[in-house]
């Protein structure tokens, strides 16, 4: 079977080893990294030919975009995607003109760091920013199954809390996973690479976190606060949809 950078022989259909997302490709020209993983050697194998004919008649891997959407009041939400599908999604609401992100960590893939990859923060979901008209525009993109909805018929990310998580990874600081949690002691952080951005409190024996839940997903993360930081409490404080940090 072709792998990529290889010459291909005749038009076809082919479907990736990875995670089975299909290409046409005509003859002579050369198979492509898969789409949804362009870091990593991609296997190809050729789907028979009543499916290649079934797939080639529809065309629904190749229909034209849909014309880019008018924005009335776009605002950040969250859609359930298939899982390894988070970029190739964010890719395809760009080409409609549509702002995505997608929440990425790097992980060593040596003891000794020779080299890393980067995987999502969140499987399963991508984060755009859209207005509630358009979302009939976009249902059509493969791997898309809905958009995300909360509690009391919340759907929407606060704006601020985007922009924290881009200010969080510019400053190349290091984020984990973390149980999802609402409640705890609230703080703002007054200096440093975080100052402004809010978030509550944990305290470890040897380290504070500054802990960031996103309650549409019902997923948190947490970030490491200097020890010299300042930091001011907010009593009473709440995160009215949750906190979501995003990151291009």
């Amino acid at each position: 079977m072709p792998k990529n950078g290889e010459q291909n022989q005749k038009f076809g259909v082919y479907r990736s080893h990875c995670c089975s997302a299909e290409i046409f490709i005509r003859e002579s020209a050369s198979f492509p990294h898969c789409p949804n993983h362009p870091r990593l050697a991609t296997i190809w194998q050729p789907l028979d030919r009543h499916r290649a004919r079934r797939t080639r008649r529809d065309r629904s891997l190749i229909r034209p975009l849909s014309p880019s959407i008018k924005k009335v009041n776009p605002q950040w939400h969250v859609l359930q995607v298939r899982q390894r599908f988070e970029r190739i999604v964010a890719l395809r609401l760009r080409e409609r003109a549509i702002e995505a992100c997608v929440p990425l960590r790097q992980i060593d893939r040596k003891a000794n760091a020779t080299y890393s990859i980067e995987l999502p923060l969140f499987p399963g979901y991508v984060f755009c920013k859209y207005d509630e008209v358009a979302v009939s525009s976009f249902l059509d993109i493969p791997g898309v199954r809905s958009t995300v909805q909360g509690d009391h018929g919340i759907n929407i990310v606060p704006e601020q809390q985007i922009t924290d998580l881009q200010r969080i990874l510019a400053a190349g600081l290091g984020v984990q996973a973390w149980p999802f949690v609402l409640q705890g002691r609230t703080v703002m952080v007054e200096d440093g690479p975080l100052s402004g951005v809010t978030g509550i409190l944990e305290q470890r024996a040897d380290k504070r976190l500054l802990v960031l839940p996103i309650e549409l997903i019902r997923r948190s993360i947490a970030v490491k606060i200097e020890p010299l930081s300042r930091i001011s409490f907010r009593s009473g404080a709440a995160f009215p949809f949750g906190i979501a940090h995003i990151t291009s």
